[in-house]
């Protein structure tokens, strides 16, 4: 192939050295200027005509806007001048890497350690905007992936693979002809191609909160969960097609719930959950995704919502929330954001003393108890019974007396006994038929009346044994005594963690080694991208991350799968060679100290904080049970009286 060649503008252009190739072609430098680079396509992808004309539309009608936020092309290139388009110039872009690089985990702490997550809010905002400028020209993305999105360290968002994009040119539309199948939306699965299907802008904004979900929410898949019906996570593309949003307010009727120990939904405000349902289920699907522009505007507004953890400065989040979600999921083993300040001991709050503040602790007295009535102590007056009601007791006064007279006639006029004991019999049944059935209705009257009462008394004292009962100031103080008793143990424990690292270091360097091998860039037999995203869903992203229970206990993961994944981890760990001159290195000694001081200035934190914290307990159970007391005796008395009302009749 030549090295020259002509633009679409007459000039002549050198191509240097490849610096990439694809499956259409391979893209090379451009010696004469730096900021440019050529795609040139291979033999077999050479472009038909509509593809030519897609090309000289893109190239004629680059502006600031679209070269700011793609690698648009700006020239096409020809072997002669006036030939057949063979490739075109675009803006070179370097440092810049596929998003997901930055969304996963665990390729984060490599690539980007010290980004927090307001770096990935600016990310997911700066992709919006780059949707947005697409979608201003009239343009369609298609074929949303992880690939054409590229991030750099200064969070700026390049879309790459523009020549993909689907190009409105003056009312003749270029399709998009490709497209994968975990970032297609759920009325698009299916498709068995795209050469001739139209793609919205609707399309593309289910890509666009598919990426915004994996930066703001740990390269989860929304669309990925714990299965609660049989039909649920055998497969992804399924799951979407479905509308099986895990995280949906309703997920448990589609059929999933959240990964364990995933970052819950809760973690960004109402308003902005609310857009990731509609962009996730039926509703959206109908053309009501939320656009690129309403994502711009509504992370803008979240940005200016965070606040900075006070425990550890590198955890930011929105301060809707009360307490820093991030220290909440390392309490359960899952360490999202690591600070990585090189050199940096943090110290424990300034002028703390354990005893004093203990002492302000132990001052602050429990709440008084609220007394429970005993009902039966209660003195009431029963209600008397409506006119032509007899007493129980009547009755039965009654009946004695028919027993005994029917027993003295039997000895004064033996011979009439069948007599006698046909008139004691309806004599029985005449009594106790007396008003029958105004006593039954009355009876159930009364009944009721006691039920109801009953309830009422049971939900005014569940409500006092819930908030105002002296157990619940018991229990707070006994977790803050074990805090104290935990930071009493903090240095005999960071000495034993170091003296514990050289009994760790082969397994923590086998660790490490292993961190370096991504499963996105694994090939393992039937386990494609969809596959690999279910399983980053369950925090499973390098070969140190897998077990076989934790692959096998991944919905979709039999056994023959599970081993394919295990297989190649262990043809990873062969790989490994421990360096015993490196079995505890300073920095790890610092990594457990600095671990220990971020544990001790947390429970300063708190325990400062105890006193406080109690005195406020104490006083919303005095101010609740000053609001419940009078509430308490008023449905002790109700229930004694008609208690007592029912035992009258």
């Amino acid at each position: 192939m030549t090295k020259t060649f002509v633009t679409s503008t007459g000039k002549t252009i050198e191509i240097g050295r490849e610096l990439g190739k694809g499956g259409e072609g391979a893209v090379y430098e451009v010696p004469a200027n730096h900021h440019w680079v050529a795609k040139l396509y291979n033999a077999h992808h050479q472009p038909d005509a509509p593809k030519q004309a897609k090309l000289r539309f893109m190239a004629t009608t680059a502006d600031t806007e679209l070269l700011s936020y793609a690698a648009w092309p700006q020239e096409t290139l020809h072997k002669t001048a006036n030939g057949p388009v063979v490739g075109f110039l675009m803006p070179k872009v370097s440092g810049r890497s596929p998003i997901h690089m930055l969304y996963s985990p665990a390729h984060r702490r490599q690539d980007y350690p010290q980004a927090a997550w307001d770096f990935l809010l600016f990310a997911a905002r700066n992709t919006a905007a780059a949707f947005a400028a697409i979608h201003h020209h009239g343009h369609v993305l298609g074929d949303v992936n992880q690939g054409n999105v590229l991030v750099g360290a200064d969070s700026k968002v390049v879309l790459i693979d523009a020549d993909s994009f689907q190009i409105n040119a003056n009312g003749t539309t270029h399709l998009c002809k490709v497209g994968v199948a975990h970032f297609t939306p759920p009325e698009l699965q299916g498709v068995a191609s795209f050469e001739r299907v139209p793609r919205t802008s609707n399309h593309d904004n289910f890509g666009l909160a598919l990426l915004i979900f994996h930066l703001l929410f740990g390269g989860r898949h929304p669309y990925s969960g714990v299965p609660l019906r049989n039909d649920a996570g055998e497969a992804l593309e399924k799951d979407i097609q479905a509308f099986r949003y895990a995280y949906a307010p309703d997920g448990q009727r589609r059929g999933f719930n959240p990964p364990p120990k995933s970052i819950p939904i809760a973690i960004v405000p109402d308003p902005i959950q609310a857009m990731f349902t509609l962009a996730f289920t039926e509703n959206g699907a109908k053309g009501s995704r939320p656009t690129s522009q309403q994502w711009v505007t509504a992370l803008d507004g979240l940005r200016g919502q965070l606040k900075r953890c006070a425990i550890t400065p590198i955890h930011l989040y929105p301060d809707h929330l009360g307490r820093c979600p991030w220290c909440a999921l390392e309490d359960h083993g899952v360490i999202y954001f690591l600070d990585v300040r090189v050199g940096v001991t943090p110290t424990g709050t300034t002028g703390f003393i354990l005893a004093r503040v203990w002492a302000a602790i132990e001052a602050v007295p429990p709440p008084p108890a609220i007394p429970i009535p005993n009902i039966a102590t209660i003195a009431v007056t029963p209600t008397p019974l409506p006119p032509g009601i007899k007493q129980e007791g009547t009755i039965t006064f009654w009946r004695i007396a028919i027993v005994g007279i029917a027993l003295w006639l039997f000895t004064i006029i033996p011979g009439a006994w069948f007599f006698v004991l046909g008139g004691a019999w309806w004599a029985w049944a005449v009594v106790g038929n007396l008003g029958g059935d105004e006593r039954k209705a009355e009876r159930t009257k009364r009944q009721t009346a006691r039920d109801a009462a009953q309830q009422a008394y049971d939900q005014i004292v569940g409500r006092i044994r819930q908030g105002v009962s002296p157990e619940a100031f018991a229990k707070k103080k006994q977790d803050l005594a074990r805090l104290r008793d935990e930071y009493q143990q903090l240095p005999e424990r960071e000495k034993a963690e170091i003296a514990n690292l050289h009994a760790t270091a082969e397994a923590r360097q086998k660790h490490q080694f292993l961190e370096r091998y991504f499963l996105d860039a694994a090939a393992i037999s039937g386990v494609g991208p969809a596959k690999k995203a279910a399983l980053r869903s369950f925090g499973i992203e390098t070969a140190a991350d897998v077990t076989w229970n934790k692959v096998i206990s991944v919905k979709g993961f039999g056994e023959v799968l599970t081993r394919a994944v295990v297989d190649w981890r262990k043809a990873c760990e062969r790989r490994f060679v421990f360096k015993p001159n490196l079995a505890v290195t300073e920095a790890d000694k610092n990594a457990v100290r600095a671990k220990i001081v971020t544990r001790k200035r947390t429970i300063e934190i708190t325990l400062n904080a105890g006193a406080a914290e109690l005195q406020r307990l104490r006083q919303d159970m005095i101010s609740k049970a000053n609001t419940l007391s009078p509430a308490l005796q008023a449905a002790s008395q109700k229930l004694a009286q008609s208690q007592a009302d029912l035992n009258a009749i």
